[in-house]
Parts: structure tokens; C-alpha cells; sequence
């Protein structure tokens, strides 16, 4: 049920914490990935979109220093377009790499479940505190009520991933994702559809049990109308320019 009224100063800091809050879900979510990643003894760099993990004394070894170097000085190049010596370098050495390097399928599973297994206990968590204490926001919403409805809320991550991806594919017929539930699908042994698609089901339950069912009635569309606002923000802002300029100041 909503009531069309809208709040405009309650909207401002609508709009302000789901931009804060957009930027807390994207660094926690690589969080989940480096955490594992650190259980299995990888070497792990947070960047403000990604991380990066890689197995000990991969950054140090000489082939890797040396590939990197021919992406770097033909960065403009197609593979296709580089010389038949260079290629056969360029294989030699990545040859070279996946055997002192080897992928352990073991662990990039649980490494790329660490994401979203972080976002959605987040939500859980949120979820469980929002239950706890429903004799009290019943009453009246209070500040730890709202961060609560925030942490619940981190499961539109799921969403907005499904989301862009159902886009990618009318658009551009994009078939093959990189996203992080496609790849646990792909290393499942799924269709790469599977897990997104239950990833999604959680995400759309969380969010109309915090937006329907717990957000006092008054609230609700302005909260709705300023998430949006917020959420588009907060993505833009970040990975627009704040994010590459605070990791690489």
C-alpha cells in the first residue's frame, strides 16, 4: 500500500544514505571476495569496483613482469594484429604461468561466492534485526530501525544485477556474464541462468518485506521515489569518478 505524499527534507536524506550506502554495498561486497580469498592464502588488493586476487608470489614472478609488459607497449593493438613471434611469446610465456599458476576451480567458486554470500547475510542480518525489534518500530521508525531497513535493502544488489543483465542481453545479445552468480552457475556445472535467477527471488522477497511490510505507510513513497534517486546516484558518483579518484590518489 502506498499513500502519494511526498516529504522533501525526509527525502534529501533518503536520497543521501542510499548514495553512502551504495558505496558501503560495492566496498563490502569485494570485502566477502577477499575474506575467502585470504582463508585460501591468496594475495588480494581492494579496488573501489573490484579485487584483485591472485596466488602468492604471482605479482613478483618474472614471466608475469614480462607479459605485462607486452599488454602494456601493445595495449592499442588487436591479438590478431601482433607479429607471429610476439604471439608465440605471448603464449610461451602463459603457458609458462598456468603451470606454476595453476586455477583451483575449488576455490575461484568459493572465492566468487564470497560477494554475494556477503550482501545477502548483510540483508539477513538486517532482516533479523528489523524482526527483533518489531514491537518497537511499530511504535516509531528510530535511527537503528532505518540502518537496519538499509542493511536489509543491500539485497537489491541482486536486482539491479538480474536487472542489467536481462538489458545486456536484449541489447546486445550478450550471452556469456561475467557476473559473479553466472560464474558460480557456469562453475556448478548450471545454466548460467540458475543462480541469478534464485539470487534475484531472495532479493525481490527482502525488498517487498522491507518496503511494504516494515517502512511505515507515510514513508513509503517518498522512500521509494528517493531510493531510486539515490541508488542511480550513488552508482554514477562512484564509479563515474569519486571511486577511481580516492584508490588511486
Amino acid at each position: 500500500m502506498l499513500k502519494l505524499n511526498f516529504i522533501p527534507k525526509f527525502s534529501i536524506l533518503i536520497i543521501f544514505s542510499f548514495i553512502l550506502f551504495t558505496v558501503i554495498g560495492t566496498l563490502t561486497h569485494e570485502f566477502g571476495h577477499i575474506a575467502v580469498a585470504k582463508y585460501f592464502g591468496y594475495e588480494t588488493r581492494l579496488n573501489y569496483g573490484s579485487s584483485s586476487i591472485v596466488q602468492k608470489g604471482y605479482v613478483e614472478d618474472e614471466d608475469v613482469k614480462e607479459i605485462e609488459k607486452i599488454y602494456k607497449k601493445y595495449l592499442d593493438f588487436k591479438y590478431e594484429e601482433l607479429p607471429n613471434e610476439l604471439k608465440l611469446k605471448v603464449e610461451e610465456l602463459q603457458n609458462s604461468i598456468n603451470k606454476k599458476f595453476p586455477q583451483n576451480r575449488y576455490h575461484n567458486l568459493w572465492i566468487t561466492a564470497g560477494g554475494p554470500a556477503q550482501t545477502l547475510l548483510t540483508s539477513f542480518i538486517g532482516l533479523t534485526i528489523l524482526y527483533i525489534r518489531r514491537n518497537q518500530w511499530r511504535n516509531g521508525f528510530k535511527i537503528l530501525d532505518w540502518f537496519a531497513v538499509f542493511m536489509t535493502l543491500f539485497a537489491l544488489r541482486e536486482v539491479f544485477n538480474f536487472i542489467t543483465s536481462i538489458y545486456a542481453l536484449i541489447i546486445s545479445s550478450k550471452s556469456n556474464f561475467h557476473g559473479d552468480e553466472f560464474r558460480i552457475s557456469r562453475y556448478l556445472g548450471f545454466n548460467e541462468w540458475i543462480v541469478p535467477s534464485i539470487a534475484l527471488i531472495f532479493g525481490l522477497i527482502i525488498t517487498f518485506i522491507a518496503i511494504f511490510k516494515i517502512i511505515p505507510i507515510k514513508y513509503r513513497f517518498t522512500f521509494i521515489i528517493s531510493g531510486l534517486v539515490g541508488s542511480i546516484s550513488g552508482y554514477a558518483i562512484w564509479f563515474g569518478f569519486l571511486g577511481e579518484a580516492l584508490f588511486n590518489s
